[in-house]
């Protein structure tokens, strides 16, 4: 008998013995008034308490996405949009957007300049198919003066160069003037300067990417923009403060959309050639005899912007 209760007792984990002394312990410990309540608390299961600080997910390691599932399933966007990206108002922005693009039309006299521009898309040696963008030149007259320039070019400017890469998810990139892979670009000469004869500053962030079609400058760096652009498949708002948007396709987004989801790539390179065949100005009779737009007129009239609308 004594060797069957040794044999019980060594199958008997040493914890679970630790446990019950400890439980046991507490209930004797206990005053004959609160003997009731220490005997429910050691015998039945814990109610669990208000979340803490931790729970919610606003410590040190509680804060790295948790619930991005339940938001992405409930329409609030993946993890990419999570956060200051997604808690805008798209509706809002576009209102500015349209006010920024409203501006052209206090252009009058010799201050009126081509708003429109087009480029002519060829896809494997098919027929060209045009696409009209509409520039913000009241707001951005420097950054919209460079588009202009680059596609009045026959050599140096947009004609002949290839959309380069293909970002599903983003858009279509283009407009290397040099050597048309996306590696390097030159803005137009006239707005070079001795420090930076290749590029020019950041003129501000007025548009916002909220919507397929914006056209937005390809910038390496702060205050670098050349001759590369984006024009956009999707909203991006990660673009929203390092990429300035001068532009907004008006006709022929039926042909960017088709670029991008029609054409094979290999790590965003596409595998066919995809050139502007042709690329030019839209004049109004307005601007017929537009040469030129001066931009120290303009330094005056938009210092009240800051950088970030």
């Amino acid at each position: 008998m004594m060797s069957n209760m040794n044999a019980l007792r060594l199958r008997i984990p040493t914890k679970l013995v630790a446990q019950h002394q400890r439980r046991v312990g507490s209930i004797l410990s206990s005053p004959i008034s609160l003997l009731p309540q220490a005997i429910n608390s050691q015998t039945q299961p814990s109610v669990p308490s208000a979340p803490s600080s931790r729970s919610m997910a606003t410590g040190t390691r509680g804060a790295r996405g948790h619930g991005w599932l339940q938001k992405y399933r409930s329409g609030q966007g993946g993890r990419h949009l999570q956060g200051r990206w997604h808690y805008r108002d798209v509706e809002e922005l576009n209102r500015i957007n349209d006010k920024v693009f409203a501006m052209n039309e206090r252009l009058s006299g010799a201050e009126r300049v081509a708003t429109e521009a087009y480029l002519d898309f060829s896809v494997g040696g098919e027929e060209s198919q045009r696409v009209v963008i509409e520039l913000a030149a009241a707001a951005l007259p420097k950054t919209t003066e460079n588009f202009r320039l680059l596609c009045q070019e026959n050599e140096g400017g947009y004609k002949s160069t290839s959309v380069y890469k293909i970002e599903k998810t983003v858009g279509l990139c283009m407009g290397d003037t040099l050597y048309n892979n996306g590696m390097s670009g030159r803005c137009h000469p006239s707005l070079g300067t001795l420090a930076s004869p290749f590029a020019f500053e950041d003129e501000g962030f007025f548009v916002s990417h909220t919507e397929p079609g914006i056209v937005t400058m390809m910038s390496p760096g702060v205050h670098s923009n050349d001759s590369r652009f984006l024009i956009t498949t999707t909203g991006a708002p990660q673009l929203d403060g390092r990429f300035v948007a001068f532009g907004r396709v008006k006709e022929g987004m039926d042909v960017i959309n088709q670029i991008a989801t029609g054409v094979f790539t290999k790590r965003g390179r596409p595998t066919v050639e995809i050139t502007v065949t042709g690329c030019g100005l839209y004049l109004s009779p307005q601007a017929s005899s537009w040469s030129g737009m001066r931009i120290s007129t303009w330094k005056s009239s938009f210092s009240s912007f800051s950088r970030c609308w």
